[in-house]
């Protein structure tokens, strides 16, 4: 019927999709791939979808904020869409500057995007974090200054672990709103996939309180 697709070859399935929806096309990205009646591959990606409705279950998000995006892979790449429908402004930073203009350069056509260094980070007031680096599966810290979160501040990190990753350890620290990792999403993205393939959708809410009960024990 299909598959799902995870880091790091978001980017490198949709050279193998015959067809792509428009949301996969425009983001580069693919996470998810149905198996159409003719043979041929569709490519698709929910993870804008299940990061939106899970922000917004938590009420991490809403219209105009000015969020910090860390990171520029095919994690990133299929979130921005969907965060910028909302006119929020997002402010994106990576290790390599260059993947993180390519991105800004790509999306600009779409809603405010902004590339900022590390060193400029200070000067902005975030109302949303979002991790979307793979530095949780190095056990490791993405590098930014303690002084972009305050306790206004609300802080995302897609990877999900066992207990809080490094990131959200780190946030939770220095004082953020509130902290999730991705596991909401996770299970929000499946549900859209799911639909894709089979044409229903999944109880959301008690996924996931089913999922946070026995992952978290």
């Amino acid at each position: 019927m299909g598959c799902n697709i995870t880091v790091p070859f978001k980017e490198e399935v949709v050279n193998i999709c015959d067809i792509l929806t428009k949301r996969a096309k425009i983001s580069g990205s693919v996470n998810t791939i149905k198996k159409l009646q003719n043979g041929k591959l569709l490519g698709d990606n929910t993870d804008g979808i299940g990061l939106i409705k899970d922000l917004k279950r938590l009420r991490f998000i809403k219209k105009n904020d000015v969020i910090l995006l860390v990171g520029a892979g095919g994690a990133a790449r299929g979130i921005i869409l969907s965060l910028l429908s909302l006119n929020c402004s997002i402010f994106i930073t990576n290790r390599n500057m260059d993947k993180a203009r390519n991105i800004v350069d790509k999306f600009k056509i779409f809603g405010n995007i902004i590339l900022i260094t590390n060193n400029e980070l200070h000067k902005i007031h975030f109302n949303l974090i979002i991790n979307a680096t793979s530095s949780g599966l190095q056990n490791t810290l993405p590098i930014l200054p303690e002084k972009i979160i305050c306790p206004t501040t609300y802080c995302y990190d897609m990877y999900y672990q066992l207990n809080l990753t490094p990131f959200l350890r780190w946030c939770k620290k220095i004082g953020s709103a509130g902290i999730s990792d991705g596991i909401g999403m996770l299970v929000i993205q499946a549900a859209y996939s799911f639909f894709l393939w089979f044409g229903k959708l999944p109880d959301i809410n008690s996924v996931i309180d089913v999922i946070k009960i026995k992952y978290k024990k």
